[in-house]
């Protein structure tokens, strides 16, 4: 167990052993939430955080969940043409 405190600005080092045991590099992203009195960090992975773009950016230009619905399945259909043509 290792304690670290946060500077001035709020930031904390995560030690190194911890970083290397969980694969941590700078280009991780870490979701930050508070959960009954604890500070979690939980990495997010790169399709995480681009859903989270995704869903923004949606929300953004007024799209509705049926909407988003509607256009993953069109995508679904096409990846499944593509990938499974008719006859194979």
């Amino acid at each position: 167990m290792e304690f670290v405190s946060p500077t001035p600005k709020g930031q904390v080092t995560i030690p190194k052993p911890i970083r290397d045991a969980l694969g941590l590099t700078s280009k991780t992203k870490l979701r930050v939430y508070a959960d009954r009195g604890r500070v979690v960090l939980e990495p997010v992975s790169p399709l995480d955080s681009l859903l989270e773009e995704l869903e923004a950016e949606a929300r953004q230009k007024g799209y509705t969940r049926e909407d988003l619905e509607r256009e993953v399945e069109a995508v679904r259909e096409q990846l499944i043409k593509k990938l499974y043509p008719a006859g194979d």
